[in-house]
């Protein structure tokens, strides 16, 4: 088993703010009765290493989308900020934000703004059993493994790697060419045109998301330029869209009422908490269980698959939002041109197969078939905790752990889930490149037995079986609550008349 035991030199440090100590002593002290109310004031403050940081002028400009710093206002950030961002940025860019040196209250709270109505974040859902974790442990022992990896190299990029995948990106490009060009002209032809088309799109979506985390060359602007011109020609997606999206999911893993990622109403409820119509800072308005959110959710078990079929349709629609009505793309004209490059080569090798028939099949196979991709997203987040046992207290590593699940797969298959299998390691390491993830997984493992948190992991199909169950437990309420519903309704009448 790995050792957790941390060189003692500069590299091996966490990163901090480039403040030296006497810059740091003469910033006025703030107590946390000071940060609420300022915050009250409309003031956007974040603590990242012991500073309390004032970001109204960043956050209309975060590369990442502003929800993802909003979500972190009146909390200790310091992991969510140096997980998902390069040292530099830590270390010198952050120091100009740098407003009061934070005066802690002895709690060792790590968000301070739980009982507060903010307009932008929601409280974290809170619920379930007392964990009985050491979260001041945890979150050293945290720390300390990520300094580790990067003071042994781990974050830097094996470019061999994206070697091997771009053969294989090219492999099931050609191979979709050949067969709605060269083939023949049959349904078989053009349903293996899809699959083709479907892996290559589903493969695309792992280099995308690497280049959306900047782990390519480090470098946000090429990197997500990059990712602009890859996957937005080739998949007709928008790149700009799944990084607000993602990196909100990130900072907010599995919350009810902030991440995008599990609220999926009238669809899906992974949670008897979307029974209560709950607003949806994400998406900025009311998530209703009105009929037809009843009627799917009591058959979403049932329809998972189905609707996982149409999944790729709705990222078309979403992106296409993002694109034309969003006050947040920064690449917005280069996307547009981008996707309309799509459009046209997509449209043109449809133009090819010789009947309306047979380009629906082909159509509707590539993208149906690249259900595969969100069960695999869905899979390692749907049924796992989404409500935290101490909000105020628990740290940025257990809540990743609590949240996430890791799906088991032999080593020669690594390729078909991108290496991103390995769910908690990558929400605990975001910007470890994913061909490296595996290697993390035994130090995690390690973190976590000593630590007393559970690890989830199962096979690709126990985890399908773990999810389903999941889902129908949440679909076997719905009639309960629509007898409760029938019973309010009656006694209001009742008093009424």
């Amino acid at each position: 088993m790995p050792s957790l035991t941390v060189k003692r030199d500069a590299d091996a440090e966490p990163a901090r703010i480039a403040l030296s100590e006497k810059r740091r002593r003469h910033l006025p002290a703030c107590t946390m009765e000071q940060l609420r109310q300022r915050i009250r004031d409309g003031e956007y403050l974040v603590i990242i290493d012991g500073l309390v940081c004032k970001l109204n002028g960043f956050v209309d400009k975060h590369p990442g989308g502003p929800l993802a710093v909003l979500h972190m206002v009146g909390r200790d950030a310091t992991d969510e900020v140096t997980s998902m961002h390069p040292r530099e940025v830590v270390a010198d860019v952050m120091p100009r934000w740098a407003v009061a040196r934070f005066v802690a209250d002895g709690s060792e709270r790590v968000s301070f703004v739980e009982d507060m109505q903010l307009p932008y974040s929601a409280a974290r859902s809170a619920g379930g059993e007392p964990a009985n974790l050491d979260y001041v442990a945890i979150q050293r022992d945290y720390r300390q493994l990520h300094a580790r990896l990067q003071a042994e190299g781990f974050f830097a990029c094996d470019y061999s790697e994206y070697a091997r995948e771009g053969a294989r990106y090219v492999g099931l490009f050609v191979a979709a060419l050949a067969l709605v060009l060269c083939g023949p002209a049959s349904a078989w032809t053009y349903a293996a045109a899809g699959m083709c088309t479907a892996l290559l799109w589903q493969q695309l979506s792992f280099f995308a998301h690497d280049l959306g985390h900047n782990e390519l060359t480090g470098r946000r602007d090429i990197d997500l330029v990059l990712g602009i011109c890859v996957a937005d020609v080739l998949g007709g997606l928008s790149v700009g869209w799944w990084k607000k999206n993602h990196n909100t999911h990130h900072i907010v893993t599995n919350d009810i009422d902030n991440d995008p990622d599990i609220q999926h109403l009238p669809f899906f409820a992974v949670s008897t908490r979307f029974f209560e119509s709950r607003f949806s800072t994400y998406y900025g308005r009311i998530m209703q269980f009105d009929a037809a959110a009843r009627l799917f959710v009591s058959l979403q078990d049932k329809l998972y698959y189905l609707v996982m079929c149409f999944a790729r349709f709705n990222l078309y629609v979403l992106s296409w939002t993002y694109l034309l009505r969003s006050d947040f793309a920064p690449y917005r004209a280069l996307e547009i041109v981008c996707v309309g490059v799509f459009l046209a080569w997509f449209s043109y090798l449809v133009s090819y197969i010789p009947t309306w028939p047979l380009r629906v099949l082909y159509v509707l196979t590539a993208n149906a078939a690249s259900a595969i991709l969100h069960i695999q997203i869905t899979l390692s987040h749907f049924a796992m905790s989404t409500e935290s046992p101490d909000p105020e207290h628990e740290c940025f590593c257990a809540r990743q752990v609590r949240t996430t699940m890791d799906v088991i797969c032999p080593r020669w298959f690594d390729w078909f889930h991108g290496g991103l299998q390995f769910q908690i390691e990558h929400h605990l390491f975001p910007r470890l490149p994913r061909h490296k993830l595996g290697r993390v997984q035994p130090m995690v493992k390690d973190l976590c037995r000593r630590h007393g948190m559970e690890f989830k992991e199962f096979s690709f199909i126990d985890g399908n079986v773990y999810t389903i169950r999941w889902l129908g437990h949440v679909a076997s309420r719905v009639k309960t609550y629509n007898c409760r519903e029938r019973l309010h309704d009656q006694a209001v009448a009742s008093i009424v008349s």
